[in-house]
Parts: C-alpha cells; structure tokens; sequence
C-alpha cells in the first residue's frame, strides 16, 4: 500500500507540466554570487576605483580592504543560497524571486536613459546590465508567474525539484552563471 501511494505521487508530479524560469532565476542568483565575490578583487586591482570604494575606512586602508571583502562574501552566500532555495522548489523563494526580478525590470528601464549616455560617449559596458535587467528579469517574471511554474512549485519536494534541476543542468547553469558574473563584474567597474 505504502509503494502504491509513493508511485502514484511521483507519478503526479512526472505528470506536472515542466516549471519554467528556474534555470534563468538560478543563472541570475548565482550570477550575483559570482559578481559580488569578483567585485572587491577587481576593486584592489582597479586604482581608480579602489579609492571609491573603499572610501568608509580611508584610502588603500588593508582595515577597509578586509572589511569589503568579508561583506562582499556574505552577500555572495546569500545569493547563492537563494539560487538553491529556487533549484530546490521553495514556493517562497519563488515568490521572493518574482518581486526581486520585477523591480530589477523596473531598475533596467530607468537605466536605459544612462545606457544612452554611456553608449554616447563610448562605453558599451553598461550593456551587460541592460540584457540582464531588460530581458532576462521580465522573462524570470513571466515563466516564474505561470500557473504550471506555482502548481510544480506548491507540489514538488525539495528532493524531486534538486533531482530535476541536477547533473548536467546544473553545470550548465553553473557555467552561464560564471560567465555573466564575471562580465556583469567587469561591467560594473567601468
């Protein structure tokens, strides 16, 4: 009896239609981790703007240094934690998810006036930021916020949605996620 009722709930959620969003959410939150843990290396590398940044315990301060990057790591592990609330099927950290992403959809809106500014004086850079902001967070939002996305999300357990979204779906959102973390990195320090 007990075998029946465990195959009659997998087959359930087999049966669900396939959530969408979650690999590009859990691109852009791992992404961030990627970013924010390059951002102070690059920073003490880059002496135009090390100054800036380190600015709260004084210029080239070893004290303000150690302080960025211990901050700058505790972001990037709630960032990374987040990633895996959503790859593994948290319905809050859906919810989370879809208002994080709406406001950066609004944020790369506004950004297209500076985009044209930069691109206006020969920094392409910021480009970066508007893909990710402008397309990618409202795709988040539209795939995230479909009802066969909450249905999988209000069904699936934790285990089913990390044997799901495992093996080569995680290198291969692991890889996307270096890959926009060290270019949105590099974006931000210019």
């Amino acid at each position: 009896m007990k075998t029946q009722t465990s195959n009659v709930k997998e087959n359930a959620t087999e049966e669900l239609l396939a959530p969408g969003g979650i690999g590009m959410a859990v691109a852009v939150d791992w992404g961030l981790t990627v970013q924010t843990v390059l951002t102070p290396v690059f920073a003490l590398f880059s002496h135009s703007n090390q100054a800036n940044m380190m600015k709260m315990a004084g210029p080239n301060s070893p004290i303000g240094n150690i302080l960025f990057f211990v901050v700058a790591l505790l972001a990037a592990c709630v960032f990374a934690w987040f990633g895996e609330m959503v790859r593994s099927g948290r319905n809050w950290a859906r919810i989370i998810q879809i208002v994080v992403s709406v406001l950066l959809s609004l944020a790369g809106i506004v950004g297209l006036i500076n985009l044209y500014q930069s691109i206006a004086v020969g920094n392409f850079w910021p480009i970066v930021a508007e893909i990710i902001l402008v397309i990618i967070s409202p795709l988040i939002v539209w795939r995230m916020t479909r009802p066969s996305t909450a249905r999988w999300f209000k069904l699936v357990t934790p285990v089913e949605a990390r044997k799901r979204h495992g093996g080569k779906w995680v290198w291969f959102i692991i890889l996307c996620s270096i890959i926009g973390g060290v270019l949105q990195a590099i974006a931000a320090m210019r």
